[in-house]
């Protein structure tokens, strides 16, 4: 079984939604996909066990996808962590949070009671760690972003980070149990970012059983979610859905 839980499902500057950020659990470990400035906290309202996270993984080197790994990592060190930390992320993923710990919280690191392990993780690598397997591809993204396939106790995950659909990312998604996709537009054509038909047409294409659309503009999904509802019903062929922070869905 996989169990995803929801800890954020808005966009970098939504007043009402934390940022995007996933807990996926099988068997017994877990991971959390991103970590922005205003997510973290919502882990230890969520999650049964935060003190007992496997791995944080970072899409890309936006705030609203990182910044809040400073927080994560205090809090730990707060609260008696003696569990190894795996964040993994793009090249360059350990001098990044290495900058971003010394300015939130200086010396915190030399307090700490575990161990912090990086990985820098590339497109089209493959590799098991944590209890998942873990394969990469680059979205369309205003920089590179890692799209991510998790598979674990024979159930799977596609999870978009920031950016519209590639070849490769079509072909990463193939027949996954749930695709999480950014759909920050309803339909306009925005640079480096999905929408909701692109996000829906992406996972008919690959096959996949459900379809959660996030990540998108506050001002589309707290005043068009009518048109949104729309929009899914044009793909039956997809069980799409729109997920509220603190949602859980498990196959």
């Amino acid at each position: 079984m996989m169990r995803v839980t929801f800890v954020g499902v808005g966009e970098a500057f939504d007043e009402r939604l934390p940022n995007t950020s996933l807990l996926v659990e099988s068997g017994g470990s877990s991971i959390l996909l991103d970590c922005g400035f205003n997510a973290s906290c919502k882990l230890w309202e969520y999650a049964a066990n935060p003190i007992d996270l496997d791995a944080v993984f970072v899409s890309h080197f936006h705030a609203d996808h990182y910044f809040g790994l400073p927080a994560l990592i205090a809090r730990s060190i707060e609260e008696g962590r003696t569990k190894r930390l795996t964040i993994l992320g793009p090249s360059g993923i350990e001098s990044r949070v290495s900058r971003l710990m010394d300015l939130a919280y200086s010396n915190a690191l030399s307090r700490a009671g575990f161990e912090i392990f990086f990985i820098e993780c590339v497109p089209g690598e493959d590799f098991k760690h944590s209890g998942f397997r873990f394969r990469f591809a680059l979205n369309d993204h205003s920089m590179p972003c890692l799209a991510i396939r998790l598979d674990a106790g024979g159930k799977s995950l596609y999870y978009s980070g920031d950016g519209k659909p590639t070849d490769d990312t079509v072909d990463l998604a193939g027949n996954c149990d749930l695709v999480v996709h950014e759909a920050f537009t309803l339909d306009e054509i925005t640079t480096g970012h999905g929408d909701v038909g692109t996000a829906l047409e992406m996972a008919s294409r690959s096959g996949a059983k459900a379809c959660a659309l996030v990540h998108m503009r506050r001002t589309i999904r707290h005043t068009m979610m009518d048109m949104i509802r729309m929009a899914i019903g044009t793909k039956p062929d997809v069980n799409a859905f729109v997920p509220e922070p603190g949602d859980v869905y498990e196959y």
